[in-house]
């Protein structure tokens, strides 16, 4: 997997509009899977101000571990926003976990087509949007808010 991870922070006023995100930063996890380079490019080149944070080489066994360590190595507004996308979102509990042992806030998870993740006792601890167009039984059963992935650009805020 890339271990490269993103953080934008929304720049202008404008309403995502599944739970309001108007403020802080949202994180967009590393994603090799090229069906969704396209997608992270909507959310990397929109309305957002982009500090690409770079975490360090190693095996995919610790790639949650070194996502952690990118994002508590870089200056944001709370809350954050983390948006997964396909296999990334296994990582969402670790990530949650380091977030809260750091006292930083979670607005929402943005799941785009995930492979979902295993709930734990801490993970989730905000709100969770899947968007899929595939079998979401999992999340349907868990009361999170399932939308197309048609719908994702009714979320992504767009250059004026």
């Amino acid at each position: 997997l890339s271990s490269h991870a993103t953080l934008i922070t929304t720049s202008r006023g404008t309403t995502p509009r599944l739970t309001g995100v108007t403020s802080g930063t949202v994180v967009v996890l590393p994603s090799s899977e090229v069906q969704y380079s396209s997608m992270r490019g909507r959310f990397l080149n929109g309305a957002f101000t982009v500090c690409n944070v770079v975490a360090a080489d190693g095996p995919p066994e610790t790639e949650a571990a070194r996502i952690c360590a990118a994002i508590a190595a870089e200056p944001y507004d709370q809350p954050l926003t983390i948006v997964a996308f396909g296999r990334s979102a296994v990582h969402l509990p670790s990530i949650a976990l380091a977030q809260r042992a750091a006292h930083r806030r979670i607005h929402e998870y943005l799941l785009i087509d995930p492979h979902t993740p295993a709930v734990t006792d801490g993970w989730p601890d905000a709100h969770v949007s899947v968007f899929s167009d595939g079998d979401q039984t999992q999340a349907r059963l868990r009361g999170w808010a399932i939308a197309p992935l048609s719908a994702l650009s009714d979320w992504i805020p767009t250059p004026d």
